[in-house]
């Protein structure tokens, strides 16, 4: 049975606790006393672990995270790390009115990714990331566009893992 770190307990982090449910799934969360700003606080008690789904955003907080797991499993070909990007990297912001303006949310973004294309080079683990569009969460429910349920991409990311010869996703409707 293999141990699996989920950064989120909500949204889609929740979708992908159920999918790994013959698993060993670990969430973490703020509310659990693990906040993404301070990993290296408590990522050492995960290191044994097998996966980690980074999905929890606060800021540069995914970036850390990705850092850190990545630091401690580069050369272990046994390991998997998984980040939740964004479209929002290189398509525009559902408020096109908007689109031009400076959002911190798409910075972070593309920093993550950024971070990705540098270390997916090196990696000897399995690196992955997944860039969805709009997702069915409370971040974007006043919006009335197509949304993809948490329980659709947490099965998509499910089928990605299991390829270790893919490295990014890009979904969206």
């Amino acid at each position: 049975m293999r141990k699996i770190l989920i950064t989120g307990r909500t949204g889609l982090a929740e979708a992908l606790t159920n999918i790994y449910s013959n698993e060993l799934v670990t969430s973490v969360s703020k509310s659990t006393g693990h906040d993404i700003n301070c990993i290296a606080q408590w990522g050492v008690d995960y290191l044994d672990y097998d996966s980690v789904i980074n999905c929890a955003y606060d800021g540069f907080g995914q970036q850390l995270v990705l850092e850190y797991f990545y630091h401690h499993w580069h050369s272990d070909d046994t390991k998997q790390i998984i980040t939740i990007g964004s479209k929002i990297i290189t398509q525009p912001r559902i408020d096109l009115i908007r689109d031009k303006e400076y959002w911190p949310y798409r910075t972070h973004k593309q920093a993550l990714q950024s971070m990705f294309d540098r270390m997916v080079t090196d990696a000897k683990c399995d690196l992955k990331i997944i860039n969805p569009g709009a997702i069915d969460t409370p971040m974007i429910k006043h919006q009335t566009i197509p949304k993809m349920s948490t329980i659709f991409l947490a099965d998509k990311i499910y089928n990605f893992a299991a390829d270790h010869t893919s490295k990014r996703l890009d979904i969206w409707l």
